[in-house]
């Protein structure tokens, strides 16, 4: 009898994902447009309908939060299953990452 065993990644996670259903702009060649799953203080999962490759450097624009502007962010495409996406931010300023703790404190940690 075999027992299955799901795979774990080499290197745990640095910062805690909380599921978040928002709208996305990711800025490639083109822009795609598209909802996020996921966030964290690292960057981000995201559904979005568009041909961007992994290692590929693109501009994100979302917003956490009503009361504030949308955020541009750098970030890298480290992760890519069809259409599903996950992104590593990248220098982001402090003051854009505490709206992203802010915003994630009231969430439900992802899976």
């Amino acid at each position: 009898m075999s027992v299955e065993r799901k795979p774990s990644w080499a290197t745990p996670r640095a910062h805690r994902r909380f599921l978040l259903d928002i709208r996305i702009v990711a800025r490639a060649k083109e822009s795609y447009h598209g909802r996020t799953k996921d966030i964290s203080q690292g960057g981000l999962g995201a559904t979005i309908a568009g041909d961007i490759k992994l290692g590929d450097v693109i501009e994100l624009e979302f917003q956490v939060s009503e009361n504030t502007e949308p955020m541009k962010l750098q970030a890298e495409v480290r992760y890519r299953k069809g259409f599903q996406y996950g992104f590593k931010f990248l220098h982001a300023k402090e003051q854009q990452l505490e709206l992203i703790r802010k915003a994630t404190y009231p969430l439900v940690p992802a899976p």
